[in-house]
């Protein structure tokens, strides 16, 4: 805020309110901007992206900030988290040959709904789970069956020192229920992924806390 120029305490008050005015002018044009770079596809899973800010500009328009906070919360997180596009198989193989945490790689096809989701979901994770690497390829890209990739995406595949520690084909399907970064994360929980640390949990080292947030 820098030193004070009004000494008395109205001033302060004043100076005070006009400071909070000026952090939230701030914090809703970044917001915008998030909503802006999803509207014209900026960041990854595009369609679903700019469907949710188009859900949020009618929410706002309906007063339901709750919802609407929660939304844009999502897409700051996001916007930061780290997903790397594998654009051959020789990258593919070299990340998990490399891997000393644990790696997720999304097996995906653009404009699907559910793979599209996955992709926003794995981004949130990726900016809440700095431990963790979080990649997507495309299924032709790797080369997978005409039937893997009508029938079995998104797939999600959890690696750790090179080996494949979870396997999870149609992960929606797998979760149940919603699909959303809550779900999916409770779901990891319980198959021993553990994103905290970027590591896999055995049965001895799982507690019962799978259904804590």
């Amino acid at each position: 805020m820098g030193p004070s120029t009004n000494t008395g305490a109205k001033g302060v008050l004043n100076e005070y309110a006009a400071h909070q005015e000026q952090a939230t002018r701030a914090r809703e044009a970044k917001d915008r901007e998030v909503l802006r770079q999803a509207r014209k596809g900026m960041l990854q899973g595009s369609k679903w992206e700019r469907e949710e800010a188009q859900k949020s500009d009618r929410d706002g328009e309906e007063s339901l900030e709750s919802i609407r906070e929660r939304r844009l919360a999502e897409m700051r997180k996001a916007a930061a988290g780290m997903m790397l596009e594998i654009v051959n198989k020789d990258q593919f193989t070299k990340a998990i040959d490399t891997c000393e945490n644990l790696l997720c790689v999304l097996i995906y096809e653009p404009d699907d709904e559910m793979c599209d989701k996955m992709t926003h979901i794995c981004k949130v994770l990726a900016a809440d789970f700095p431990r963790v690497r979080f990649m997507r390829a495309r299924s032709t890209l790797l080369e997978m069956s005409k039937a893997f990739t009508e029938q079995a995406l998104p797939t999600l595949q959890i690696y750790l020192n090179g080996n494949l520690v979870g396997n999870f084909i149609k992960v929606h399907s797998m979760v149940g229920g919603e699909l959303d970064v809550t779900s999916v994360r409770k779901f990891l929980r319980r198959q021993h992924i553990d994103l905290v640390y970027g590591n896999y949990r055995t049965d001895s080292e799982c507690s019962t806390d799978e259904d804590i947030d």
